[in-house]
């Protein structure tokens, strides 16, 4: 599987990720008191570090990612896209979450508040959601441009409260100029939260989309994928801010006109 690392508009694709691990940052420090008790302090966010490997890459792909840790495309931070995040969900673990900070009103005269746990039903509970305190859309994940590759299937979603709510893809081009948006796709009820969705096909010159909310009184669970159609909900792997270092390059076989190497690096979340 591939992965994608660079900045809006100019996504270089890395092909042939054989593997991919992910090591979360600690989010808890402990201290135990003279007492002997222990007490625990939580960070806000865990960041993530993704060690990655190839096998088998040619000098042609191989050089895609030395660009990048030997400050060709100077020190970043950079757009990350991880193997499994176009299927899964391109949003951040913040803003897939509802984490605070990651909703805004798109137009002045209102607000939105944080709406604690729901019950999806069938779906069970989201830990958070939004409370649309105004009577115009919000942004969910709000903050962070999710990239796109024009011409590519983009499929946002949310779970949504109130009549005819419905969610709607903002697309952007690479200087973060608003450029159109999606039409509506599927819509919700006021007797409960409803799974709404939208697909729709990044158009030319876009370089990145937001998620908004239209007409709802409550949301949670936002989630964009690089797909045709609606994947089931999960939490954010995408990463707007990243460097890469520890790029590491072993040659495994050599003939006429062909050389191969196995690959590793490591792509860092930063911010």
């Amino acid at each position: 599987m591939p992965v994608h690392i660079g900045t809006l508009g100019r996504l270089v694709k890395l092909p042939y990720v054989v593997s991919q691990s992910v090591t979360p940052e600690e989010r808890y420090s402990f201290q135990t008191t003279l007492e002997g008790r222990r007490k625990a302090q939580a960070r806000p966010v865990g960041r993530r570090t993704w060690a990655l490997s190839t096998n088998h890459f040619r000098p042609e792909e191989h050089s895609l990612l030395s660009q990048f840790t030997s400050g060709a495309w100077g020190a970043g931070p950079f757009y990350f896209v991880p193997t499994d995040a176009p299927h899964t969900n391109l949003l951040s673990a913040a803003g897939s979450l509802c984490l605070p900070g990651s909703a805004y009103q798109v137009s002045t005269g209102g607000s939105v508040l944080e709406g604690g746990p729901v019950d999806l039903g069938v779906d069970g509970w989201a830990a958070r959601s939004w409370v649309n305190a105004g009577s115009t859309d919000f942004f969910l994940g709000y903050g962070e441009f999710i990239p796109v590759v024009p011409g590519q299937q983009v499929t946002g979603s949310a779970y949504v409260l109130g009549s005819g709510a419905s969610v709607r893809l903002r697309w952007y081009d690479s200087n973060g100029a608003y450029m159109s948006s999606s039409s509506l796709g599927s819509t919700g009820t006021a007797a409960g939260f409803t799974r709404v969705f939208v697909t729709d096909s990044a158009p030319v010159g876009s370089a990145a989309c937001l998620l908004v909310v239209a007409g709802a009184s409550k949301a949670t669970r936002p989630a964009v994928t690089w797909t045709s159609q609606l994947q089931p909900w999960a939490d954010g792997q995408g990463c707007a801010k990243a460097v890469v270092s520890a790029f590491s390059r072993d040659q495994v076989k050599s003939v006429i006109d062909h050389t191969y190497s196995n690959v590793s690096f490591t792509v860092t979340e930063v911010g």
